[in-house]
């Protein structure tokens, strides 16, 4: 088996050069909005990974067809599953939210995340 010398390693920079705004597609209270920037798809488009941004309100989370996986870096927020149990989530906090996960996001001020996401 030979290498490919032209795969090369993807650094994620938590500061997005070239930010996407957007909105939730759900949104339970508030006026939430996004910042996002993917750094890195692949199979196309069904490998991603890049730095997401959201300010404050709460919306409605639903992984059909895909899994995340998030890492938070800065602010905090917190994640709630569908019956009722929240997960407080910190700088350093990861966590996965498999597919078909349908709880909700409560941010207070702001939250930002390194994601990875397989869809299927």
């Amino acid at each position: 088996m030979s290498a490919d010398d032209s795969i090369k390693a993807v650094l994620i920079d938590p500061v997005m050069s070239h930010p996407e705004a957007g909105k939730p597609r759900r949104p339970l209270t508030g006026d939430a909005a996004f910042l996002s920037q993917t750094a890195f798809a692949a199979r196309e488009g069904k490998v991603e990974s890049g730095i997401w941004e959201s300010s404050a309100g709460s919306f409605r989370s639903n992984t059909t067809g895909y899994v995340e996986f998030g890492h938070i870096l800065e602010g905090s927020a917190r994640l709630v599953d569908p019956d009722g149990t929240v997960h407080a989530l910190t700088p350093g906090t990861s966590f996965v939210m498999p597919e078909g996960y349908t709880g909700h996001w409560e941010v207070d001020e702001r939250v930002k995340k390194v994601y990875f996401i397989t869809r299927f």
